[in-house]
Order: C-alpha cells, then structure tokens, then sequence
C-alpha cells in the first residue's frame, strides 16, 4: 500500500513545484517488490500483497511490527501475554498464540531474508526500513518454513555512501520519549557504512494498586550497523549486525468478570490490577548476517548467511491478584543459525526461474516454573532443531497475456526434545526424550491472464507447511506429547486493476484454506496445558486493496477482509466441542482506511494523515470464552507534520487510539484457579516529533 505522490516537493523553482500539471499530478508511484524473489511491479505480481514503503511509513505511524495491521486486511498482531517483546501475528485466521519454542508460529517473519524463528523478541521497532512486504496464504515454495498463513518482510536500506547524519526525537504523554540517530557515509572508495541506534521509552500503562506503581511500561534500546561494498564489476556485499537490550517489565493482566454478557473490571478499572510478584522481563538479542549477490549474467547468485541469539528471562504473575494463584518463570535462551542460496534467471525470454537451498539449525534451552498456589517444580526443557530445504519456481510465458508458473519445495525438519522435571525440594519427578523428522513436499500451481495492459487476473493453488513438534508446557508425564504437522492447501482467485490513468489501483481476491492437523493448545482447569492435533478446518472469505490519489493533494487508501471459519475433520468424540463453534483469532470482518492530504505553504508542506481499523469480535481461546473475547473495535490514528522544503528539521503533532477505544488483546479464563485476566491495549496516546538533519 506504499504510493507517493509522483511531483515530490523539494528545492528550486517554487511556484513550478507547487503547481504541477494535473496530469503529473494526480499519478501513483510505481511499487517494486521481490516478493517472488525477483523485482516486479506490485500490480504484476500474481499474488496476495500489501506493502508500505517511503514516507507512508512515517506518515501511517508504523513504528513496530504490530503497527502493520493498519496497511493490511485479515492480519492480527498483537502482543503477546506476558511480555512486550513477544509477537503473536495470525493471518486469515491462520497462525499460533503460544510463544513456547516448542510451538512454531505458522506466519514467517524476515528481516532482510533472515528468517527469524520465534514469537519471543519478534516485535521489532522499524528503523532504517526501505520497505515492508506483507505475503498473506501460504508461502511453501518460495518461504516453506512455517508459512502456512502468510510471510512479512522487513526489506532495510542499503548504505549508499551518502553522508548523513540525522536525529528524531519524540515526546509524549504517558511518559513517551523516543529517540533515534542515524549516521551513514562512504569510507575509501568502496566501503559504505550506515549506522543507527534507537530508544524508546514508556511509563506504563496499567496501575498496580499493591505497589503504588505503573507496570507494562517499555524500555528498549537497540542499534544497527552496516557495511556494504562492491568488488570487482558484478558482486556486491552488506554485512548486517544489531543489538537489541529490552529492561521493560512484565505485561501483567487485569481482573475482569461478567454479568449479562457484559464484561467489567473488577478493580474499578481495565488499568488497575493487583500482584504480589515484583515481576521481570529481560530481553538481549544479537545478530549478524552477510548478504552477498554475483551477476553471472545470465542468473544472479545470492547468499544469506546469518546467526543470531537471544536471552529473555521473565517472570509473571498471570493471575492479577495479591495471591500466588499462578505465576510463570521461564528464562530462554536461544540460537539460530542458517544459510539460503539463491539463484535467480535473468536472460530475456518467456522462462524465468528461482531456484534455492535452505538450512537452519536452532537450539532452546530454558528452565520453566509455573507457580499454582505453592512454589512450583522447575521443568528443564530443551529442543535442537534441524531443518533444510531445496526449492524451485519457473514461469512460462504462452503469450504477452498468459503465463504459467509451477513451483515446488521438498523440507526436511528434526527435532530433538528434551525435559527435566524437578520437585520445588529438588528432587527429580521424571524425564522425557522424544526425536522425530518431519518432511514435506509443497507445490505451487498459478496461472495469470492480462486482460489488458492495467487488468490482471489471476488463480493459483498453493499448499504449506508447519513442522509437527512437543507440547513443551506440559506439567505431566502424559500432558508432554508430539504434536504432528499442520498442512494447508489454498485455492485463490484475484483480480488486479490499474484505473483512470494510474490514479487509482483497486484489487480483490478471493481464498479458500482447507486446513488440517491444527494445532490447538488450551489451558484445563488445573491449569496445565494441553496441545492436540484435534481438528481441521475450512476456511474462505475474500479481501480488497484501494489506493487512489484523488487530487494532487489528496491520497485515500482503504482495505477491508473477511473470515468466515468451520472445523471440520474432527472425531465423533469431539463433536460436541468443535461444531458449530467459532474458530478463535478469526475475526468475521476488518477494514482499514486512511489518507493523507499535502497542503503546500509558501516554502513548506503541511502534511495531514489519518487512518482508522475496524475489528470485528474474535475469541482469544479455543474454549470461546465471552469473558476474555476481543469485542469489535475502532481504534483512530492521526498525525500532522510540517515539513519545510529548503530546510533541515522538520516536526509533527501525532496520536494513537485518539478515540481511547478499550480492547482486549489477550487473556486468560482459568475458572477452576479463579483467574479470569485480559490484557487491554495501549489507550490514547500523544505527543510531538521532531526531526532534524545535521548533514
């Protein structure tokens, strides 16, 4: 959904730049994107995208992953329970709420083509961002690995050898202060360096009434160096390394309770509660990545090799009471490791081609207590997990409007598990070991027609893949069980158009998931929990994207999607559980609009955005639970800047939920340990930016 205005404002002839043709005027940008890992342009593309790029980035707000979901239909994200660094993101109804390595999330996220495997840590502050590509369905040829719903992508600029020194400063209420510094220049002839360091601080949003304190606050600081240069006339490099430290606290819940449907806080408020724990939350991650790509001329050869780690220790209080009802303890640490080759056709003709190879190699290991009532046992739980893939798509041209691509992708996963459990007095309960490979082939069937230069239709079948795996918060000997696979085949038909002389671009689609294998996890009574492979489901609705730039000054985009979700492949047994009843994370409809207006001034610009989502109810369990359900939403989002054409600085007054709608964005319903928690979202907020450029 990235579209600019074509005549941007800069330096020289004033009135000739404030008054532009209408015919130039009134033009959308032309988007690039590699979401088949070759650049094309967005409207050629055969495929389910959104994409946000430039100064729509700034405008829009999108700050952090969760941030995406106003440039996209049918997506959730949101964070995790428990802790402000953890990601969950469900696509079409498709993906995974429980954080614990052991259950893999079903969407992928990528950070320059580096995959990053777990929902812990994954709420990534956007800086230095070029792009971000958002790859809704399945993505099993070209992505394969936990892709089942969908892929977004965070595509970084590349140092250009421009020299560039720069700050933003942000302050706002609730004790908002954000700051960032970016620095870039060339070294010698070659070497181009970039560097940025960014920090974002928050007091917290919900009062703990025991302590007299603010919790769910969030204290990040992270930071980004690149390097990139040529050598020789066809190879280029970029050797990427961050640093992210998160001292944010815990997210606690609220109590909450029901009459006539009808939810309250129990404390008076949804931004009080109560706890007996002081609570922890440390977050350190580390990465490096070297990217490097050869032009043979005939085909590039691409190489992305990577490894990264992360240390998250936190403990929680689940129960939003002064009572040790139940607290969690878990202390991750993770590494990851993997290499992608890619090799991509570049010759003129009608076959084109992407071929690839993929390993990854991951190890968890993390001790887990759950205190219920007493101090708990500690479970000692670890799980080393291979995976490789080889993959190909081709693309056959019958005609300047026909074109047919197959693709297909063979995965290999292994996973080794193990735990340890030991009484609160020391003494050890059991152990449990458990190995197996999991191996997949998926394929891709796709088939597109240009009606006319601005008219593409397209319809494809594709299937995907989540790896099966171990119910790693399992408290028993018989609650610790494998899960198997989950596999997803997707049928689409779409519908492309470019309107009234690049001034509008309008597309539809419709889907159809059959889904099987899903798996569930649930908390019981006893609050233990449980993962199953227990049913499947059919899953279909349809989505739209408008962008249209309406005046020279006025640019409007709009989405809207919907879900409509039955289980289906279940036993006879578990009937009267699944029928009829409502898939969780699956909202019936959602929509996004918004706009932005460029009045120009005598040497600036007065630029106005707005964006507004809607969300219609979804349940946050499996069970369906009314108490801890997200009821339907709309949550306003707007910002003006001035921006001065001939000068270094520029400022905005921005604000976020500035109609202070309450949500609930996760939660726990526990009845036989009396807990009953959501997690609201973040209320409005507000404040002023400032930004200015040294050089």
């Amino acid at each position: 959904m990235a579209v600019a205005i074509v005549t941007a404002l800069g330096s020289g002839n004033a009135q000739a730049q404030s008054q532009p043709s209408e015919e130039q005027a009134v033009q959308l940008d032309q988007v690039s994107v590699t979401a088949q890992r070759r650049e094309e342009q967005i409207q050629k593309t055969p495929l389910s995208l959104s994409v946000i790029a430039g100064p729509e980035l700034e405008r829009m707000q999108v700050a952090r992953v969760d941030d995406v979901k106003f440039t996209t239909p049918n997506i959730i994200i949101e964070q995790n329970t428990g802790t402000s660094s953890g990601a969950k993101i469900i696509m079409r109804g498709v993906g995974a709420d429980e954080s614990m390595f052991t259950n893999d999330p079903a969407v992928a996220l990528y950070i320059d083509d580096v995959y990053i495997a777990r929902q812990n840590g994954a709420m990534f502050d956007l800086y230095d961002v070029e792009r971000i590509e958002v790859l809704r369905g399945p993505q099993g040829t070209l992505y394969g690995r936990n892709a089942t719903g969908g892929a977004i992508r965070y595509i970084s600029k590349k140092p250009t050898g421009e020299d560039k020194l720069a700050a933003d400063l942000s302050v706002g209420n609730l004790g908002r202060l954000d700051g960032r510094v970016m620095f870039a220049t060339r070294v010698g002839e070659t070497l181009d360096v970039s560097a940025a360091v960014l920090s974002r601080n928050r007091d917290g949003i919900l009062h703990d009434q025991v302590g007299n304190r603010d919790v769910n606050d969030q204290d990040v600081l992270a930071g980004r160096l690149s390097l990139a240069s040529t050598w020789g006339e066809a190879s280029y490099a970029t050797l990427s390394i961050d640093r992210l430290r998160e001292r944010s606290t815990p997210a606690w819940g609220t109590p909450v309770g029901m009459v006539d449907d009808t939810v309250f806080p129990k404390l008076g408020s949804f931004y009080q509660t109560r706890t007996d724990a002081t609570g922890l939350s440390d977050m350190d991650q580390f990465g490096i990545a070297l990217t490097s790509e050869t032009d043979f001329g005939a085909f590039s050869w691409r190489n992305i090799l990577h490894y990264r780690t992360m240390d998250h220790h936190f403990y929680m209080d689940v129960d939003g009471t002064d009572e040790m009802r139940y607290h969690l303890e878990q202390d991750q640490s993770q590494k990851q490791k993997g290499y992608e080759a890619q090799f991509t056709s570049q010759h003129d003709g009608p076959f084109n081609w992407v071929a690839g190879v993929f390993a990854f190699q991951e190890n968890n290991d993390q001790p887990t207590r759950s205190d219920i009532f007493t101090r708990g046992g500690t479970y000692y739980v670890q799980q080393d997990t291979t995976a490789w893939a080889v993959y190909a798509q081709g693309s056959y041209d019958f005609s300047d409007k026909l074109t047919l691509t197959l693709g297909g992708r063979y995965s290999s996963e292994s996973k080794d598990f193990d735990v340890r459990a030991v009484r609160a007095n020391g003494d050890l309960n059991f152990t449990k070991s458990m190995d197996k490979t999991w191996t997949r082939p998926d394929w891709k069937v796709l088939l597109d027609y240009d009606f006319s230069d601005n008219v593409m239709g397209y319809a494809s079948v594709t299937t995907g893949f989540k790896s099966g795996g171990y119910n790693g918060r399992g408290t028993t000997f018989a609650t610790i069980t494998p899960v198997d696979a989950e596999t997803l085949t997707a049928y689409e038909v779409g519908l492309k158009t470019t309107l009234l002389d690049n001034r509008v671009r309008l597309n539809a689609n419709y889907y159809r998931l059959d889904y099987d294998g899903i798996q569930l996890t649930a908390v019981n009574p006893e609050g233990v929990f449980v993962m199953t492979n227990a049913t499947g489901a059919l899953i279909q609705g349809i989505e739209v994207d408008l962008q249209a730039q309406v005046t020279r000054k006025l640019k409007v985009n709009a989405s809207f999607g919907t879900i409509d979700g039955e289980y289906k492949n279940y036993s006879d047994a578990n009937a009267a559980y699944f029928n009829g009843r409502s898939m969780k994370s699956s909202p019936d409809l959602q929509w996004n609009i918004g706009a932005s207006y460029v009045q120009p001034l005598a040497s600036a610009d007065l630029v106005l955005s707005a964006q507004a989502r809607y969300t219609d109810e979804y349940y946050q369990n499996q069970d369906t639970s009314r108490l801890i359900m997200t009821r339907a939403n709309t949550e306003y989002n707007a910002r003006i800047s001035y921006e001065p054409r001939d000068a270094n600085w520029s400022m905005a007054l921005w604000g976020k939920n500035l109609g202070n709608e309450f949500a609930s964005t996760g939660g726990f319903d526990i009845a036989g340990l009396g807990i009953g928690v959501i997690y609201p979202n973040v209320p409005r907020t507000y404040g002023v930016e400032f930004k200015y450029r040294f050089w």
